[in-house]
């Protein structure tokens, strides 16, 4: 399981508490980078879809083991939250980027309407 609670672990209960604060935390700091991105005007150029899809193809895989090796709940829970943030950024950052090489092949008075 993944919370141990007993006296003879606390190195591991301790462990389990930073894993578990950790990673909520960060779901919140997946909220500025979706925003950041929605605002890009020029493609999220500045996004590595290489990066944001090699942590998608991560989280993917940590929720399947979290589910099938661990069976551990929370795991798979944190797991599926980092993968829906992962999966929204680089979604989007597709999205951006699609949009922006269309409106540059458009003329420059129909790209801005």
């Amino acid at each position: 399981m993944f919370f141990v609670l007993s006296s003879e672990t606390p190195w591991l209960n301790m462990i389990a508490w930073a894993y578990l604060i950790t990673n909520v935390t960060r779901v919140v700091t997946y909220l500025p980078q979706i925003f950041a991105v929605w605002r890009c005007k020029d493609g999220a150029l500045s996004v590595s879809l290489l990066t944001w899809g090699s942590w998608v193809i991560s989280q993917a895989t940590g929720l399947v083991y979290g589910m099938l090796v661990l069976r551990d709940l929370p795991f798979v829970l944190i797991s599926l939250i980092n993968l829906l943030g992962c999966t929204c950024v680089t979604a989007i950052a597709m999205q951006r980027r699609a949009q922006w090489r269309r409106d540059r092949r458009l003329p420059p008075c129909v790209a801005q309407m």
